[in-house]
């Protein structure tokens, strides 16, 4: 049997730092392999629609009387979350169609607009779901991320049921202060990942030293221009999140401890998903 975890337990194990780090150093090289498809995705908002239109399409595929992808279906997907607006609805599929993540398909109304996810499309799901797999085996060594390779359709049942409890949760569909700041921002996830991964897991009081921080590396890094990411650490400044040694953001960088701790509980409420939801993925194929 493959372990589950819930967000207070890793909270509590000192190798769930280790998972945070991989998790955030495999982001890094994600995104330089497909960087048109990470930055589409890496603000919470976009996060949020992209995970339930998976999910819609993955039910569909494991029961045929389930709704398929439509804007009125995820809509309702969605009920409860931040997301209530049909324009964002609609403008996101049309957008996960230009990009040809999703693709039409035939409709005996006509008035509807049904989609499905594309092979390419599933194939970015399960490398996601496989590296927070893979994550939460340097914990424990489960051997989930292994299981996920040998049996790829896993990954349509830990999906589905990852997703309804990601949008159940309160307290992730709405972050701390301190991580919302990032999240809203287009690619501010990617810099929150970078700052908060790089603190050691004992935390001092205040601030939390972490080397150098420039606009500059972060946006090489992550593809992404110079202006946005000093926009985004200037408003982090601002908040007194992050500072620097000296004048101009020279020298080291710290983080407030209050900010780690903040990443880290709302990551952990992440990682009890995608264990919880793979463990009774496995159970269930037997």
């Amino acid at each position: 049997m493959i372990l589950s975890y819930g967000a207070d337990r890793l909270l509590a194990e000192s190798r769930f730092h280790d998972c945070l780090v991989f998790a955030a150093e495999e982001l890094l090289v994600t995104h330089q392999e497909i960087p048109k498809e990470v930055r589409y995705l890496s603000d919470l908002q976009k996060w949020l629609l992209s995970q339930a239109t998976l999910a819609l399409h993955f039910e569909h595929r494991l029961d045929p009387a389930r709704p398929p992808i439509s804007p009125t279906n995820l809509l309702r997907f969605l009920a409860g979350t931040p997301i209530a607006s049909r324009n964002t609805v609609l403008a996101f599929l049309n957008e996960m169609r230009h990009y040809g993540l999703v693709e039409q398909i035939a409709c005996a109304d006509r008035r509807q607009r049904m989609f499905r996810a594309r092979p390419y499309t599933e194939d970015l799901i399960r490398r996601w779901y496989g590296t927070h797999l893979e994550a939460l085996d340097r914990i424990d060594t489960a051997g989930r991320a292994a299981r996920l390779r040998d049996d790829p359709d896993l990954i349509v049942y830990a999906q589905t049921r990852m997703a309804r409890l990601m949008l159940s949760s309160r307290g992730w569909c709405h972050p701390p202060a301190s991580v919302g700041l990032f999240t809203r921002a287009e690619s501010g996830s990617n810099v929150l990942h970078e700052l908060a991964a790089r603190a050691p897991w004992h935390l001092p009081a205040g601030r939390v030293w972490i080397g150098t921080v420039s606009a500059s590396g972060v946006a090489a890094r992550y593809r992404i221009s110079q202006s946005h990411t000093a926009r985004i650490l200037a408003a982090a400044r601002g908040a007194g999140l992050i500072g620097w040694e000296f004048p101009g953001n020279r020298g080291n960088c710290w983080v407030s401890s209050d900010f780690v701790i903040d990443y880290r509980s709302w990551q952990a409420l992440k990682f009890s998903a995608v264990s919880e939801a793979f463990s009774q993925a496995v159970a269930r194929a037997g």
